[in-house]
């Protein structure tokens, strides 16, 4: 069986996984959940339109169709998961890790490419990626608080699972930020740096 990445959450994987969570449910359904529950990844509205249709026709087919609505539109199509795509899963869900995980961050890479003249224009993406976090910390921390005030009974313990991100957010938001702003204090110390030794480098 084909590796997958267990590092990181795609959007195939995700619909397989309500899919499996699901199964029988149309394709617009599987959508709209996938919009729900992953708000945060921000996959394409079309992603489950595409996802489905690719695993049910692949080589090793993760999903099967078990109802094909008439016409051409595909959204009411409905689908269960293959033992194959019930295996990948497993293995992407509780397969424990053995290598350290790919690092990928857009602003390391910016920072690794960043000749000096482009100092100026890095800093402020830097800047301006600490106010989104900080935005974003001040969203996550109000969610917190509000979700305390409800009342929990019944019980759904499949919710309390994925209600943990909740608790975790805020620091998420919070540790983004003061990296943000350690990255853009450096770089305004180097740019400092730069004007003292070579005046007029940035044309001011």
């Amino acid at each position: 069986m084909a590796r997958v990445n267990s590092a990181g959450l795609s959007g195939s994987m995700a619909v397989l996984g309500l899919v499996i969570e699901q199964p029988n449910q149309t394709v617009t359904h599987i959508a709209q959940c996938l919009d729900r529950r992953f708000a945060r990844s921000r996959f394409s509205p079309s992603t489950a339109h595409n996802a489905l249709p690719q695993m049910a026709e692949a080589k090793r087919k993760r999903v099967h169709r078990t109802y094909e609505s008439p016409g051409e539109a595909r959204s009411e199509d409905r689908y269960e998961a293959t033992y194959f795509g019930i295996e990948e899963f497993e293995t992407w869900m509780f397969e424990m890790p053995n290598t350290t995980p790919a690092w990928r961050d857009a602003m390391d890479g910016r920072i690794a490419l960043c000749r000096p003249e482009q100092l100026p224009r890095l800093i402020k993406m830097a800047r301006r990626e600490e106010a989104i976090a900080d935005d974003q910390y001040q969203h996550a921390s109000l969610r917190l608080r509000n979700f305390g005030t409800r009342k929990r009974e019944p019980r759904d313990f499949a919710r309390e699972i994925r209600e943990v991100l909740l608790y975790i957010d805020p620091k998420r938001w919070s540790d983004r930020s003061e990296s943000y702003k350690e990255i853009a204090k450096r770089l305004e110390e180097i740019q400092r740096e730069i004007k003292a030794s070579k005046p007029g480098a940035y044309g001011d």
